[in-house]
């Protein structure tokens, strides 16, 4: 101790002591404390008392806030998930600042716009969730300076744009005093944190600076935990991304495994469907299905024909090469199953539980190359098989092959030649010769080629109106029309030539009496083609010349005189078994035949008259049933 300085005697230091203790201990002694310890001293001492003890005990309280702060950051580095998050930073920040209400609102930069994400304290329903629009309220002053804002009374403050929405959850909540200060990181505002009272009162600049201090370190916490979201996000993603292709290539193996192993469409689809979850359905070139696994709808094809959203789809297909959302009712999406310019059929996929992927789009894309494959590996085969049956059957038809040669070619092809035949011939436009060509080859057990005006076919069996009306049958379903088919047995192979000539002429002969469609047999008609040969005209000018007027007067008073000619000729001449045949008494026919004597002459029951007007009659008849 320097010498010449007073030395305190005992009390003085224990008052001394005391005094310190309630310092140290935070308690802010007052005047009558200080003079009651140390007796009187000057005011001045006092006074520099009391202000050390109130400099000590923001010193204690700011240290009591900093290590809250660092408590609250040591414990909030840990919350990875952010919303969680968000619900922590405002529990943490309504225990550090002690306000009635603290909130967060996120910031949107896209939209300009902040969300209430997360508050403690409030008791309002408009509070979870509320939408600042661009602009408007305290919070976007905020954002815009990137710096604290704060009023002691909300209603009185007029300097800021309002919004009804805010307004009202802040009445409703009884708010006066708020302060909002910034969430930034890295130069990017990510928020605005709030601490508001119900009661109006200015915000001390520790207040504000505290806020602001756990806003900056929550706005670095909350990068941190989008950041790391999104880390595992991408992951997440490129994981499933990575799951989903390792599928698609096992789906990709397996449809190949089908294509090297010879199967067709319908397996394609099955294993389609099981590796999306999803129903399938295959079309053909002509758009008709081909197969459908469960759950493919018939509505796909309403009234048997493509929907036309679905055709709409098709056809943006087409242009673009890959798969094509289905607008309106029907399939989720179709792909083109194409060669090029060339459409081979369709691929539909229907609905699932979601939408498809990129990846998953893809395998269907995929598929439908897939298909393309099959379709046309099937038709080579079927082209190819097509051209080796179809010059059989020329060979056959021409008669220019020997018979063993034939019979060996056909065995080969496990056509059997040495059993009963029927030749069909069918006359078409050029433009339906080679669909029609190819619809009757593909049928089981038959050979046809294009030949003459149309198109020849062989059918198994010695029937030819069955034989005739099953070919009329097939060609209206290729050409949606009616369609004319004549047959005639074949006898023996070397016969053929001939059969099937006279069949072409019969079928040439038919239109010319009007006979323009369904199913004939050339039997029928061969007395007339002798007679007449190909030449119609010949035929109905016979008709007119022998019975015009007896047609004539059936024509004008609905009689069938021609019936009766018809009825007697074929019971010999007998008018009462021709009475019989024609379900009518005797008498009636005496005076038919009167009629006809009457319109004919008295001659036309003489022989040969008799054999003509028999033979134009059933030439009018026949005319009149193909009609």
């Amino acid at each position: 101790m320097e010498e010449g300085l007073p030395r305190l005697d005992a009390s003085s230091q224990r008052a001394l002591m005391d005094l310190l203790a309630r310092l140290a201990e935070g308690r802010h002694p007052s005047a009558q404390d200080v003079t009651g310890l140390l007796g009187a001293v000057d005011a001045a001492l006092v006074d520099r008392i009391r202000e050390l003890s109130a400099r000590l005990r923001r010193l204690s309280r700011r240290e009591g806030e900093l290590s809250a702060l660092i408590a609250s950051t040591r414990d909030l580095v840990e919350v990875r998930d952010v919303e969680p998050l968000l619900r922590r930073l405002v529990d943490r920040a309504h225990d550090l600042v002690g306000t009635d209400v603290t909130y967060l609102s996120v910031y949107d930069k896209d939209t300009d716009e902040l969300f209430v994400r997360a508050s403690r304290g409030t008791v309002s329903p408009r509070f979870p969730g509320l939408r600042v629009p661009a602009g408007a309220g305290i919070a976007s002053r905020v954002v815009r300076a990137n710096a604290p804002q704060w009023t002691s009374d909300y209603g009185e403050r007029d300097d800021f744009d309002r919004d009804p929405g805010i307004d009202a959850a802040i009445a409703e909540e009884q708010l006066r005093s708020l302060v909002g200060v910034p969430m930034s990181a890295n130069g990017e505002i990510l928020g605005v944190l709030f601490a508001a009272d119900r009661a109006s009162r200015p915000f001390a600049r520790e207040e504000i600076a505290l806020l602001s201090a756990f806003a900056d370190q929550a706005a670095v916490i909350l990068h941190t935990a989008r950041l790391f979201a999104a880390a595992t996000e991408a992951a997440d993603r490129a994981e499933r991304h990575a799951e989903a292709m390792n599928a698609a290539a096992r789906v990709h193996e397996r449809l190949t495994a089908l294509v090297l192993s010879g199967h067709g469409p319908h397996e394609v689809a099955l294993t389609l469907a099981e590796s999306l979850s999803r129903p399938v359905a295959i079309a053909d070139r002509d758009l008709r299905p081909v197969t459908r696994t469960r759950g493919a709808s018939e509505g796909w094809w309403p009234g048997g024909r493509l929907a036309p959203g679905v055709a709409r789809a098709l056809a943006r297909s087409r242009e673009s090469g890959h798969c094509a959302r289905v607008e309106g009712p029907g399939p989720e999406v179709v792909v083109a199953v194409s060669a090029g310019s060339d459409l081979l059929g369709l691929l539909l996929v229907g609905e699932g539980d979601g939408p498809l992927s990129d990846v998953e789009r893809r395998t269907v894309e995929r598929c439908g190359q897939i298909l393309a494959l099959l379709t046309m590996q099937s038709e080579a085969v079927t082209h190819a098989e097509e051209r080796v049956r179809g010059e059989l059957a020329l060979d056959l038809f021409s008669g220019a092959a020997d018979t063993d040669t034939l019979r060996r070619r056909a065995s080969a092809r496990g056509i059997v030649l040495d059993q009963p035949w029927t030749v069909v011939v069918v006359p078409v436009p050029d433009r339906h010769r080679h669909a029609l060509h190819r619809a009757l080859a593909v049928h089981p057990g038959w050979m046809s080629a294009p030949q003459g005006e149309g198109v020849s076919v062989l059918v198994p069996g010695r029937d030819p109106t069955s034989a005739a009306t099953l070919v009329a049958q097939r060609v209206g379903a290729v050409t949606d029309a009616p369609a004319l088919a004549v047959g005639a047995a074949v006898p023996d192979l070397p016969g053929l030539p001939a059969v099937l000539a006279e069949a072409w002429e019969c079928a040439a002969f038919l239109p010319s009496l009007g006979v323009c469609e369904g199913a004939h047999e050339v039997d029928d008609y061969a007395p007339y083609l002798a007679m007449f040969g190909t030449d119609g005209g010949r035929a109905l000018a016979f008709v007119d010349r022998v019975i015009g007027p007896v047609v004539e007067w059936d024509a004008r008073h609905h009689s069938d005189l021609t019936g009766t000619i018809t009825a007697l000729a074929g019971s010999g001449g007998s008018v009462t078994r021709a009475a019989r045949v024609l379900y009518v008494h005797p008498n009636t026919v005496k005076q038919r035949l009167e009629r006809v004597t009457s319109l004919l002459g008295e001659d036309w029951r003489s022989a040969e008259s008799l054999f003509r007007v028999t033979v134009a009659t059933r030439l009018h008849l026949l005319r009149q049933n193909g009609k």
